[in-house]
């Protein structure tokens, strides 16, 4: 208990520590597959380039909206991923339709703050192809916040893979090249165990939408 009181103590004094500005020469390329784990060693995550097949998911920018008029507001789309952690490990991910979720009412994110979100940009470009921008960073902080709260910790791989795959499930909602948009990817953790004492949880689910 004395445990949790305290991070989520040094959260509180520190959390304008969790948004770093963005270095300029650092992005990576995701599109409609993902990087294979021998790809992952050959190459630094921030340097990733996957092939884009517009046949099997689609192409950016078809969806019915006003590209030119879009402001930075929450907007339906296809779906969103959702994992859930149980029994000391992540379960498989699933894509969720509907934006509704169902949480009990003891969950340590609604008692004692027990979440962290993210947010990271997926732009389409010239080529039809869409990119993530250092999607590797996100993992990475989002996983020191987690830290601070003590949840659990989302392997960077499957933190990527997760974003991937939501890109692709609503590829139609990325804005085209040339509209100035991009579709905004919010990863959230929170606490969704029953805890009525101070302690962490002993579920957590993780969603990117």
């Amino acid at each position: 208990m004395r445990s949790l009181t305290a991070a989520l103590a040094l959260l509180l004094a520190s959390s304008c520590q969790g948004f770093v500005a963005p270095s300029h020469n650092s992005h990576q390329i995701i599109t409609t597959t993902t990087p294979s784990s021998t790809q992952l060693k050959k190459q630094p995550l921030s340097r990733l380039s996957v092939a884009t097949d517009i046949n099997a998911v689609g192409a950016p920018g078809t969806a019915d909206l006003p590209w030119s008029e879009l402001g930075f507001e929450f907007r339906p789309t296809k779906s969103h991923l959702r994992m859930t952690y149980r029994d000391g490990k992540w379960q498989e991910p699933e894509m969720v339709e509907s934006p509704y979720i169902n949480v009990h009412i003891g969950a340590t994110a609604l008692h004692y703050g027990q979440a962290c979100f993210e947010g990271l940009k997926a732009f389409a470009h010239e080529d039809g192809s869409v990119n993530l921008f250092r999607p590797d960073e996100n993992a990475k902080r989002i996983n020191r916040s987690g830290h601070r709260v003590m949840m659990p910790e989302i392997p960077v791989e499957t933190f990527i893979k997760a974003c991937n795959d939501v890109v692709k499930d609503n590829v139609a909602y990325v804005p085209p090249y040339g509209s100035g948009g991009a579709l905004y990817l919010r990863p959230l953790l929170f606490g969704s165990g029953p805890r009525i004492g101070l302690q962490p949880a002993e579920e957590y689910t993780f969603i990117v939408m």
